[in-house]
C-alpha cells in the first residue's frame, strides 16, 4: 500500500517538477456582439507607451481645504 501510494505522491509531483510549458502569446481576439472582433496586443512592445514617470507618491496630495465636502445639514 505504501508503494502505491509513493508512486501516486510522485505521479502528482510530476506536473511542478516538470514546470509549465512555454507558450508564446502574441495577440488576443475579443469577439464583439455585433459580430466584429478586437485584437489586443499580448507581448512586449518595442516602443514605450507614453511618458516616463518617475515614482509614486507614498502620500496623497491633499490640503485641507480642496476637497469636497458632504452638505450634513439636511
Amino acid at each position: 500500500m505504501k508503494r502505491e501510494l509513493a508512486l501516486l505522491g510522485t505521479l502528482a509531483l510530476l506536473p511542478a517538477m516538470i514546470g509549465p510549458l512555454e507558450a508564446e502569446a502574441r495577440s488576443i481576439i475579443a469577439p464583439l456582439c455585433g459580430g466584429g472582433a478586437v485584437t489586443i496586443p499580448a507581448g512586449p512592445t518595442d516602443a514605450p507607451s507614453g511618458p516616463v514617470q518617475g515614482p509614486c507618491c507614498a502620500k496623497g496630495c491633499h490640503t485641507g481645504s480642496s476637497r469636497k465636502r458632504l452638505d450634513r445639514s439636511q
